[in-house]
């Protein structure tokens, strides 16, 4: 695994997958010498009630419903940036919102001169992927850095 990454950047979403991709990322950085960037991305559309998947139903989202689901996802990087920065590791971890795909694929790469991806396949079904798409497949295409992708078990 060593490829001579220098910042590696990790999705979380809170699923098991993306725990792997987070335990897998952290074995990558630690290889290379390379700092770890770990982020949850708060998908607007499941804020506002838009998917079949949404936290918050539509309609009932206030800025007390938000700042709990920030929190949750707060806590969860915090514990995610523990375990890196116990292996040596330099871990920049944060929450955001927008869109995961371009966040992951586009802003942050550029943002955070990123230089490889680790992103955990969901396993969404094909009704799913055709509606919303997989944001693994569209990192692993518009992504302009190495992408790996962790299944799970």
């Amino acid at each position: 695994m060593d490829f001579n990454y220098s910042h590696i950047l990790v999705g979380i979403d809170g699923s098991k997958t993306a725990a792997k991709a987070v335990r897998q990322a952290i074995t990558i950085a630690e290889h290379n010498h390379a700092k770890l960037t770990i982020v949850a991305i708060i998908n607007d559309r499941e804020i506002l009630g838009v998917s079949k998947a949404a936290l918050i139903g539509f309609g009932n989202a206030n800025q007390t419903t938000i700042d709990e689901v920030k929190s949750r996802y707060q806590r969860l990087i915090h514990k995610y940036a523990l375990m890196a920065a116990d292996r040596g590791i330099e871990v920049n971890s944060f929450v955001t919102s927008g869109d995961p795909k371009n966040t992951l694929a586009h802003t942050l790469v550029d943002d955070e001169d990123i230089d490889a991806i680790v992103v955990g396949a969901t396993g969404a079904n094909f009704v799913d992927r055709m509606t919303m798409g997989s944001t693994a497949a569209f990192v692993i295409a518009q992504a302009p850095c190495d992408v790996f992708v962790i299944h799970r078990d």
